[in-house]
């Protein structure tokens, strides 16, 4: 794994993999994804407007969108390597997670029960201010993702 991608910066990306990069200058730092697949879009319908690459030993995930010149727009990553403020979130009991946001400002928007027959015990909780989102399973954070800094607007992007 490369230590120029272990931590992660709210709002601009992972290490030197930043938001706004295009799909060639990823494959220049962090090499070929070992997945690529077309996610759905608002509608529910697979398009090929997102693209998500996998990663599947480092466990992280990239999303660019045909909507931004296909730049990178989401970061998703489920390997404790991976350090917020020098903190492996991965792996952390929910009330751990908590104490830690709150301590480094962090104020949660939304906490939601996302349980079903296949994930009995599924948690959501997001900062939507810092474009930040962690799911629980059984307690325990499993996966975080972030995504890039927006204007006053909501929508328009602050490229890092």
């Amino acid at each position: 794994m490369k230590k120029q991608i272990k931590e992660i910066i709210l709002g601009s990306g992972l290490g030197e993999l930043k938001f706004g990069m295009t799909r060639e200058e990823v494959k220049k730092l962090v090499g070929k994804p070992d997945e690529v697949e077309n996610l759905p879009g608002f509608d529910e319908e697979v398009n090929d407007e997102l693209e998500s690459w996998h990663y599947e030993e480092s466990e992280f995930s990239l999303v660019f969108d045909a909507d931004y010149d296909w730049k990178l727009v989401s970061i998703a990553i489920s390997d404790p390597f991976f350090t917020l403020n020098g903190h492996s979130v991965i792996g952390m009991e929910r009330d751990e997670v908590m104490s830690l946001f709150d301590k480094m400002g962090i104020e949660i928007s939304n906490e939601e029960d996302l349980s079903d027959d296949e994930n009995p015990d599924l948690e959501l909780v997001e900062s939507e201010e810092l474009g930040l989102m962690v799911w629980f399973s059984d307690g325990e954070a499993i996966e975080m993702q972030i995504l890039p800094d927006v204007e006053e607007d909501g929508e328009t992007i602050k490229w890092p």
